[in-house]
């Protein structure tokens, strides 16, 4: 009897982080699909942390099985969400991308007529696998700028979708860079929100860098990526 108590007590303590786990994930699936079918309910402001928990998460990204509601590769799936919500308009300011998951949901949108304005750290530009993901996003009519020399160094990491429209507005910002390293081997932090105030100060920035830039021939990257 005793044998078969201790058992029954050894099993309810592995598996309840299990059933913890699992029930945490569902709700925050569950919010997260509130906030999608309609996002003018509330203001609403969603926090993320990339840290030790998501260090072994990096396979998960390329096999697309999340470990938890905290693994990276659920963090990746909700910015595509994100991304894909766009009706009109995707404005990007990002310091470092690599994540082909990214550039194919920008191309994705830029093909259902979304008006994507991509701009990027001069330096990075080169950087291979950032000029790959360029390169598809150029091909594609996305019109992608740079940091106008090698000493100004376009350090931005954040995302404005469909700004001009207050019912649909929303946007994510952070430390946080679209690469694997900072999904899963940095501590990062990574904002979403809807809130009207953030996001007009972050298109106002936006807007700000882009006409500068865009004036500048050296900051166009179809005609510089020679």
């Amino acid at each position: 009897m005793s044998n078969k108590l201790n058992i029954s007590v050894f099993i309810g303590i592995i598996s309840a982080p299990i059933v913890l786990c699992y029930f945490l994930k569902k709700r925050y699936k569950q919010l997260v699909t509130d906030l999608e079918k309609d996002p003018k309910q509330s203001t609403y402001y969603e926090c993320m942390f990339f840290d030790y928990r998501n260090f072994c998460c990096k396979p998960h990204l390329i096999s697309k099985q999340e470990c938890g509601y905290i693994c990276s590769y659920t963090r990746l799936e909700r910015l595509l969400r994100y991304i894909g919500s766009a009706k009109k308009s995707i404005s990007m300011c990002m310091y470092m991308m690599t994540l082909q998951q990214i550039k194919d949901a920008l191309i994705s949108a830029a093909r259902r007529g979304v008006l994507i304005r991509f701009v990027i750290d001069k330096v990075n530009s080169r950087n291979c696998h950032v000029k790959l993901n360029l390169d598809h996003l150029s091909a594609n009519g996305v019109v992608c700028l740079t940091s106008p020399s090698e000493n100004e160094i376009m350090h931005h990491k954040f995302c404005l979708i469909d700004e001009k429209d207050p019912q649909a507005a929303k946007a994510f910002f952070g430390s946080v860079n679209l690469t694997a390293q900072a999904f899963c081997q940095n501590f990062e932090a990574l904002i979403l929100t809807n809130n009207q105030d953030i996001i007009e100060r972050l298109s106002a920035e936006f807007e700000q860098l882009w006409t500068g830039f865009h004036c500048n021939s050296v900051c166009h990257y179809n005609s510089v990526k020679a």
